[in-house]
């Protein structure tokens, strides 16, 4: 009865910890390689637990990416114009970096709520253990009365 407590239990920390690391602010991510094998690893257990979340995961990170190498493009774009040709490169940047804000937004809020519910399943799978414990305490209780008799 408790085995399966406890899995649940290991499956929601490693959710916790995947989840932390995909969703790092920018300018402290790992390098991609790192970065990318969490992100996986998330989208994997993903796949397995819940695939309507994983569905909107999979199409959440792909807009992100998108929007975060047009944004690139954009700077690129924008550097490499010289100061008379900024003008017109700056509302581009802009628009593209206006997209990657709420995408990146977008992928940020569902990161948080399955956080919010893994949080609460969590919580649940605490509560079990921490009824089960109880019962066995109280087992003990009565198993020392009867040695006393």
């Amino acid at each position: 009865m408790l085995r399966p407590t406890i899995a649940a239990v290991v499956v929601v920390v490693a959710a916790l910890v995947a989840t932390s690391a995909g969703a790092q602010p920018a300018a402290e991510r790992r390098p991609p390689g790192k970065q990318n094998d969490a992100a996986d690893a998330y989208g994997e257990m993903l796949r397995r637990t819940d695939s309507d979340a994983y569905a909107r995961y999979v199409r959440l990170r792909a807009a992100r990416d998108a929007s975060l190498a047009e944004l690139n493009r954009a700077q690129d774009r924008y550097r490499s114009a010289g100061p008379e040709l900024r003008a017109v490169s700056l509302p581009q940047m802009r628009a593209a970096r206006k997209k990657y804000a709420a995408d990146e937004a977008a992928f940020l809020d569902f990161l948080d709520e399955r956080d919010r519910k893994t949080l609460e399943q969590y919580r649940a799978a605490t509560e079990q253990i921490n009824k089960l414990l109880e019962q066995r305490t109280r087992a003990r209780e009565d198993l020392r009365e009867l040695t006393k008799e």
